[in-house]
């Protein structure tokens, strides 16, 4: 199947859907889970994004696209929950921001969560594909 990795830790192959499963379960130890918040899945967005994974409109957020497109690939969303009204909240709290989220006047522990979510997922997304697209 195209879009599988080997593990280092099972030495299985992975597959996008179990990627976005094992990012959730992400902990930086004695600091925090990857995923913690609702908008969160922003980050996850964004990554996809910039992997080619799913469309990208800079000017209109595929938001409800994406929350459905968890829902249908049936992705487990373990201590958050995707949803379009959290997504639209942050989406203006950061102003259409995008990583690294520099120059954005928000929660800065967030801002550096999202960074470590984003590089972790950036790198796992990386080796599924065996290459970064940029979507811009």
């Amino acid at each position: 199947m195209a879009n599988q990795i080997t593990t280092a830790t099972s030495g299985k192959p992975e597959t996008l859907d179990q990627v976005l499963e094992r990012i959730q379960r992400m902990y930086i130890p004695e600091r925090f889970y990857l995923v913690w918040e609702d908008w969160d899945w922003l980050v996850v967005l964004q990554c996809m994004q910039d992997h080619c994974l799913f469309k990208s409109n800079p000017r209109r957020p595929p938001l409800a696209a994406f929350e459905r497109w968890l829902r249908e690939n049936k992705v487990p969303q373990y201590r958050t929950r995707c949803s379009v009204s959290n997504l639209t909240y942050v989406k203006k709290k950061i102003a259409g921001a995008r990583y690294p989220w520099t120059d954005v006047t928000w929660e800065q522990h967030i801002l550096k969560r999202w960074r470590v979510l984003y590089r972790a997922l950036d790198k796992m997304l990386t080796e599924l594909q065996g290459t970064r697209c940029v979507a811009k």
